[in-house]
């Protein structure tokens, strides 16, 4: 990304898209099918926003948060009724400096925003380890199905910023811990805030399994 380009956005009211995260979307409205042809048709990209419910009013229905994330199409499937299905890949985070409705489906004017300077420390090795535990065991919850994303978090092992990025786009759904951790440029930060919330996600997983133990009656 330049130092400001002009992107199409999707702006929702409970989805907030990260760097590293594979997003499945599906495209029903319109202006977004709009959207989606002529992204398919140029540079493939879009940006996904998480609403700002404080900042709506009748001349700004859709506002979104002023951090979003700019994200590429890697999958699409179109259907006979003009619907789509995708995924959309988080690339970078981007700081939201225009917003233009006049167009038939909104865009933004973003900058590319980079991390705070990390030096990798001790606290670092820690947090990635404990970070890529709480995961393994948690995804390994779902079933065979979830080698692939398990892979794909161990590949990023020497790259904490981007883990902590994919870990928190697939395993952490609170919408405003996700646009917290997207609006945070410290790497340290990062890590800690998404390994304090998997180490929550594996006691309730524990507990769940508890339950399930229990003889009727019981629980």
């Amino acid at each position: 990304m330049s130092s400001s380009i002009v992107i199409p956005v999707m702006t929702m009211g409970n989805c907030v898209l990260l760097p590293q995260q594979l997003l499945p979307l599906r495209i029903f409205e319109p202006r977004y099918r709009l959207m989606l042809k002529e992204s398919l048709a140029s540079h493939q990209m879009f940006a996904v926003s998480l609403l700002d419910d404080s900042q709506v009013s009748a001349d700004n229905p859709e506002p979104p948060h002023a951090f979003t994330c700019v994200g590429r199409i890697t999958n699409h499937i179109e259907h006979a009724d003009g619907t789509s299905h995708l995924i959309i890949e988080g690339l970078r985070r981007a700081r939201v400096l225009n917003v233009e409705r006049k167009s038939p489906y909104p865009r933004l004017t973003v900058a590319a925003v980079v991390d705070e300077p990390h030096q990798e420390s001790i606290s670092t090795v820690r947090e990635v380890a404990r970070i890529l535990s709480y995961s393994e065991k948690i995804i390994e919850s779902i079933g065979p199905d979830a080698e692939p994303l398990i892979n794909r978090l161990r590949a990023l092992t020497n790259q904490p910023s981007a883990l902590a990025d994919a870990v928190a786009g697939h395993l952490i759904e609170d919408s405003m811990i996700r646009q917290n951790l997207l609006e945070c440029l410290s790497v340290e930060k990062r890590l800690q805030t998404v390994s304090a919330q998997l180490a929550l996600l594996d006691t309730q997983r524990i507990i769940n399994n508890l339950d399930k133990d229990l003889p009727p009656g019981l629980n």
